[in-house]
């Protein structure tokens, strides 16, 4: 593993112990939970589906993935991360699989899943490109893909003086360091957001078909509705966005 990866696993193991307690990283009430799986029925199926879920993280979509049907596998790069989805996966009693493995080089073989799905990784990468390469690979002919990513955040001076706020309140309240970002300690092409469009012309370059994406404007208000203050305080109005597209057929 490259040193670049390195400190993107070691963030990640560090982060895990507080990363559900981040408004988005977890459902905020049982209608967030209802109107994802809506959707996740909508754009991956209803069940049967063997789907993998890219950088699972803590579980959040797998455990929908699992909770509606399909037949899930779960990678991550972190171990923590891993182990904390396990957690929870098990007191569901979910039989979700999960393994390390990284997002630009997945140990699977070609075309191995029904659809492929992951929530904030891709600006987590160092090659979004070949992470988008891999997953289609890995998917099947007409296989699915979609993932869900924020647009670019603010950078006005507005913004930036509330978000200080909240990061002194995640200190005093959290007992970590939100100024500690991984965006500040590695080069990532897409860190801190990306404009829809820069991502729907890569997914164009990568290969992929019926490319779409819809802005998740009423999830993103029940969200809101119940971050903690300090949270609500620096959040932004520009909606997370859900992907979809095709991998083509023979």
């Amino acid at each position: 593993m490259d040193e670049t990866k390195s400190i993107i696993r070691s963030y990640w193991d560090q982060r895990s112990s507080t990363f559900d307690l981040s408004p988005g990283h977890i459902a905020s009430s049982k209608r967030e939970e209802d109107a994802w799986k809506a959707l996740l029925r909508e754009r991956v199926g209803s069940s049967g589906k063997k789907v993998l879920d890219v950088g699972v993280g803590t579980g959040f979509l797998s455990i929908m993935l699992a909770e509606i049907g399909h037949n899930v596998v779960g990678v991550d790069l972190s171990e923590e991360m891993i182990k904390n989805a396990r957690r929870k996966m098990d007191a569901r009693g979910l039989k979700v699989k999960l393994e390390m493995g990284d997002a630009e080089n997945l140990p699977f073989e070609d075309e191995s899943f029904d659809a492929v799905v992951n929530r904030a990784v891709l600006w987590t990468l160092p090659n979004p490109k070949k992470a988008l390469s891999e997953w289609k690979r890995v998917l099947k002919p007409n296989g699915t893909l979609c993932f869900f990513l924020h647009g670019s955040h603010s950078k006005g001076l507005f913004h930036r003086s509330k978000k200080q706020l909240t990061n002194f309140a995640v200190l005093a309240r959290e007992k970590r360091n939100p100024w500690k970002s991984l965006y500040n300690s590695v080069d990532l092409p897409m860190g801190g957001g990306v404009d829809p469009t820069v991502v729907t012309n890569l997914l164009k370059k990568t290969g992929y078909v019926d490319i779409g994406l819809n802005p998740l404007v009423e999830i993103g208000e029940m969200k809101r509705e119940r971050m903690p203050w300090y949270y609500r305080l620096s959040s932004e109005k520009s909606p997370q966005y859900c992907y979809y597209c095709l991998k083509p057929k023979r």
